[in-house]
């Protein structure tokens, strides 16, 4: 019986020993697999095929799910086709499986610090650093960490290192000159600069850093110079003049700054709608200015014009300049001939049409306009534009066909909006408020935040004294958008006192009045009505008689007039 115990345990033992020579066999074949399509993996990837190469990395992680190379691959495909989030998982994963792989780390601690993630990636590459004291790039990645994390000091000394080592490099030398100016360090930041020009003497980006710090300073004799050395080494670049263009705009020195404009508005480097944003932002917001220093605007004009004589923005630039310098007379002889080459575009043709209108020249209006709806009949601006010439004539029937032809094609909501609002403005008008909220309601869904229309809508409920709360709603959101305009205060007012909120109304009607510029009558006659509701009848008096002496109807002034006397007997 013992001898038969013992055999079983033998015989237990040899099938252990088997089914345990089995699964090593088994485990080994699963990582050869995964080995194989790793390699398969880098091979297609090698050949850009990303997809196919991802598809294998992946079925290599299903035969060992602990291949960190695979996670290490894929977390590089990931970034390679903009999905960071999921490069970041890949290669978290590759470093936690081998923490001690330098590539697995390096390459989670740039995933890192792309995350924004900066304090986790300035410890790991801290950590690669103490390894590896020689490698100059993860010196160099150390170091802006320290800049982003706004350790300017630290990066300053590290940066010192990684120059020591390399040399002066552009990367190195950027990133210590905003370390210097972070730290607040504008002197020590200027000096190392001019050490930079003085190794690096060609080198004109350099030459214009060290000029914005000598500015900076308030060394203008250096800064110019630098400014111009800077050209003359580069001279066909146009980067080095709009810095010295930039300058005396900052330093706000003129004629200096517009006269340092031309060569760059002539340069075809600088892109024409950037001439064009930039003319608009810094020249042409002030007509005094514009006055001045016409001979220099009109040079810039010039140049921005005939660097791009055949582009359409070029020529509306060209032409606009024309009217704002009270050229109009020219401005239309150089549209009608850009209208006679018979490729104009719709906007030219609305810009003659505009300028025709000023002059006061009908029949020109009429021509370019049939011209224009011939060769873009089915325009939406060009319709408004019909619209706005049918009502300054006082014709609001054609008005008002021009705007319902417009809300039948136009796909613009905002356009489509604008006419539907002038339909329902000029049916309140006809004293069919009906019809005019149905326009009201459509103009609103397509364009809930047109400060006018909520305006206009608001103060025609308040006037019939319906749904008053929407109309406060609609005044507020309105004003929200419009915040200084008076007519918009003196409707959200309006509504507060139809509501019976006199106390807020007249402290919003104050704020109406004191921007209100033109002395409107509808103001003082408002005003003096919520005056009235508060029973300061002496001051409700006054703001009546302004609003006469402004222009209101007499009778309405004389009934408000009768309701104050009566009001006042009644006290008695």
């Amino acid at each position: 019986m013992r001898r038969r115990k013992y055999l079983l345990i033998a015989l237990l033992a040899m099938v252990a020993g088997a089914a345990s020579g089995v699964g090593r066999e088994h485990g080994r074949g699963r990582l050869e697999e995964a080995s194989r399509l790793y390699l398969e993996g880098v091979k297609r990837q090698n050949l850009g095929t990303l997809r196919e190469a991802a598809q294998c990395y992946e079925a290599a992680l299903r035969e060992v799910p602990e291949h960190a190379a695979s996670y290490y691959r894929l977390s590089g495909i990931a970034r390679m086709i903009g999905e960071p989030e999921t490069a970041l998982r890949y290669g978290r994963r590759a470093y936690e499986i081998d923490p001690e792989c330098v590539e697995y780390a390096d390459n989670y601690a740039r995933l890192l610090a792309l995350s924004g993630d900066y304090a986790g990636a300035d410890g790991l590459f801290t950590e690669l650093f103490r390894q590896d004291s020689s490698n100059l790039e993860t010196l160099s990645m150390l170091a802006a960490l320290k800049l982003e994390r706004g350790m300017p000091g630290e990066a300053i000394v590290l940066l010192d290192t990684l120059q020591a080592r390399s040399g002066w490099q552009p990367r190195t030398i950027e990133m210590k000159r905003q370390a210097l100016i972070r730290a607040e360090r504008y002197a020590e930041a200027y000096d190392y600069m001019a050490r930079v020009c003085e190794e690096l003497p060609d080198e004109s980006a350099f030459r214009i850093q060290l000029a914005e710090l000598a500015a900076a300073l308030r060394r203008d004799s250096v800064a110019l110079e630098n400014y111009r050395r800077a050209i003359a080494i580069d001279s066909t670049s146009v980067g080095p003049r709009i810095a010295l263009a930039e300058y005396y705009r900052i330093k706000d020195q003129w004629p200096e700054f517009p006269e340092a404009l031309i060569p760059v508005f002539a340069h075809p480097a600088f892109p024409l709608q950037a001439k064009v944003d930039y003319f608009g932002t810094y020249l042409g917001r002030s007509p005094e200015l514009y006055r001045r220093y016409f001979v220099y605007m009109a040079r810039l004009a010039d140049a921005v014009f005939w660097s791009a004589p055949k582009e359409e923005l070029a020529r509306d630039f060209y032409a606009r300049h024309l009217i704002y310098g009270g050229q109009a007379e020219t401005a239309l002889e150089h549209l009608a001939q850009w209208i006679g080459e018979g490729d104009a575009s719709a906007s030219l043709y609305q810009l003659a049409i505009a300028v025709a209108q000023h002059r006061g020249l009908a029949d020109t209006v009429d021509r370019y306009l049939a011209e224009a709806q011939d060769r873009f009949p089915n325009d939406p601006e060009l319709g408004m534009t019909r619209l706005a010439v049918c009502f300054q004539r006082s014709d609001t029937l054609g008005a008002i066909e021009a705007a319902r032809e417009v809300i039948g094609y136009s796909t613009n909501d905002s356009i489509t909006s604008e006419a539907l609002s002038f339909c329902g403005d000029m049916a309140h008008l006809r004293g069919n408020n009906k019809e005019a909220y149905k326009y009201y309601e459509r103009a609103l869904k397509l364009a809930p935040d047109r400060a006018m229309l909520l305006n206009n809508f608001a103060y025609y409920l308040s006037e019939e004294g319906k749904e008053l709360e929407r109309a406060l709603r609609m005044a507020t959101r309105a004003n929200e958008l419009t915040p200084q305009s008076a007519t918009i205060l003196d409707t959200k007012a309006w509504v507060l006192y139809r509501l019976g909120r006199y106390e807020e109304a007249r402290e919003l009607m104050r704020q109406a009045l004191v921007m209100d510029a033109e002395g409107s009558a509808e103001l003082f006659l408002h005003y003096g009505d919520i005056l009235f509701a508060l029973d300061e009848y002496f001051m409700a008096k006054t703001y009546w008689q302004r609003a006469l002496e402004a222009g209101a109807d007499g009778r309405k002034i004389e009934e408000r007039l009768k309701r104050l006397e009566a009001a006042e007997n009644g006290k008695k």
